[in-house]
């Protein structure tokens, strides 16, 4: 198998998540050349590792892929010097200026650069198990929808792109994904500064989507003082309900199958607990750096889905 050679810029908290789970990867050869962080004091080796605090010196041509995991705020200044030049995993949203991404991910397209746009909420083992059994029908034809995915980090979120940016992009990006549709309509949509940077940023949001005849229903925030996750969809043949993220507790998936011509459900429950999300997420992106047929739809999603995010901030 071909070595993998891999560096990260950023080591905050997802940076040291990235690093984590890279070495827990077994089925590819993975070698991490360079840690890059503008915190350290200095330049060093550890574990044939090169930690270095300026991302300029990195040397492209001795990486297959770049993973940046820095602020959006810094992500925006580095990105357009490093696309089109290596393949590259950046955690979302890569800029919040939708003309920017645009012309970013053009420039991989058209030169055949891998550039995804890291929301991992899709490959949480839970949500896969969702979407399989979305795609084999077992709830027919679908209803509605409904996610909440909030926090309670008002005073202490430090990615200064408001909850609708950090929270409701993966919860849009998830939609996108489930129903296989980019383009959700917007019916409703509302947005409440309460507390987050001195109530300059969202902190919390409601919005309404339809998708043809399916009704969906996001709310995001950081001002529900504890972590929730939940995820209801309802279709003509029974309901799926997913309880929380492996992250945070036991995940639970409940499949109701619909009793006609009523009466109580018939439940199968399924629980994970641990969460691989982020190790899955880098194994789908090992396994199609150079796949060019998919190489423009794995472009593109980050794009798809910060045209909506770009929709509801007007």
């Amino acid at each position: 198998m071909n070595r993998i050679n891999v560096g990260i810029i950023g080591f905050g908290n997802i940076g040291r998540k990235r690093l984590y789970y890279l070495r827990k990867i077994k089925n590819f050869n993975i070698k991490i050349i360079y840690v890059c962080d503008k915190n350290f004091e200095y330049s060093f080796k550890k574990n044939n590792i090169n930690f270095i605090n300026k991302w300029e010196k990195i040397d492209l041509l001795k990486l297959d892929i770049l993973i940046v995991s820095t602020p959006t705020f810094i992500s925006e200044k580095i990105l357009p010097k490093l696309v089109g030049k290596i393949p590259i995993l950046v955690d979302k949203p890569g800029t919040i200026n939708l003309q920017k991404l645009k012309k970013l991910t053009n420039i991989s397209n058209k030169l055949f650069k891998l550039f995804k746009i890291g929301y991992n909420l899709r490959y949480d083992d839970g949500i896969t198990y969702v979407k399989k059994l979305l795609d084999t029908k077992k709830i027919g034809k679908i209803y509605h929808l409904k996610i909440t995915y909030t926090n309670g980090t008002a005073l202490t979120n430090t990615n200064k792109v408001g909850s609708l940016i950090d929270m409701g992009s993966h919860s849009i990006n998830l939609l996108q994904w489930l129903l296989n549709k980019d383009n959700l309509k917007i019916k409703y949509n509302t947005l409440q500064k309460n507390e987050f940077m001195k109530r300059k940023l969202n902190d919390n949001g409601f919005i309404n989507f339809k998708l043809d005849n399916i009704i969906c229903f996001v709310h995001h925030g950081f001002c529900n003082w504890k972590n929730k996750f939940e995820l209801e969809i309802v279709g003509s043949k029974g309901y799926i309900q997913v309880d929380s993220l492996a992250k945070w507790n036991k995940q639970k998936i409940i499949l109701g199958k619909r009793t006609l011509p009523s009466g109580s459900p018939k439940i199968k429950v399924k629980t994970f607990s641990k969460d691989n999300s982020w190790m899955n997420e880098m194994k789908f992106v090992f396994k199609n750096l150079n796949n060019k047929k998919l190489l423009k739809k794995i472009n593109n999603e980050g794009l798809n889905t910060l045209k909506i995010i770009n929709l509801l901030k007007k």
